[in-house]
């Protein structure tokens, strides 16, 4: 069983945090607080190499808590994951699993970081990002154009 491999076609090869940074004067996380979530995926970084492809992908993600005028939390950070293409797959097809599956796995892999670096942020609570369609991402921003 191969643990990298995310789809047939496409293998992370690692994940980096490239930025981070807090602001933050909460304590204690409300449940009624208010959350705001908001994430944008970067265009891939796409080149060949002797094995087939290799492609590098940032995604930013923002996520903001307000409890009150006084009680304010922002975290921004940049999570880069670094993809290689197995099984001869086709440059086209490669491309179309880094910007769908490639996303969705960073996304994940943000959720379970965002997750752990707020539990040790707030005394109490911490922040667990929603699940993100991809494809509705996309069709979202195609919109906007």
């Amino acid at each position: 069983m191969e643990l990298n491999l995310i789809e047939t076609g496409i293998e992370l090869v690692g994940t980096t945090i490239k930025n981070i940074s807090v602001e933050n004067n909460i304590v204690d996380v409300e449940r009624e607080a208010r959350r705001n979530f908001g994430l944008n995926i970067n265009e891939p970084y796409f080149e060949k190499v002797k094995e087939g492809y290799f492609s590098q992908m940032t995604i930013d993600f923002e996520v903001e808590i307000e409890q009150s005028e006084e009680q304010k939390f922002k975290l921004e950070l940049s999570l880069e994951g670094a993809f290689l293409s197995s099984d001869g797959i086709e440059e086209d097809n490669f491309k179309q699993l880094v910007g769908v599956n490639g996303a969705a796995a960073l996304i994940g892999i943000a959720r379970g970081k965002v997750e752990s670096i707020t539990a040790n942020i707030f005394n109490n609570g911490k922040i667990v990002i929603p699940f993100v369609n991809v494809i509705d991402y996309y069709k979202g921003i195609s919109e906007e154009k």
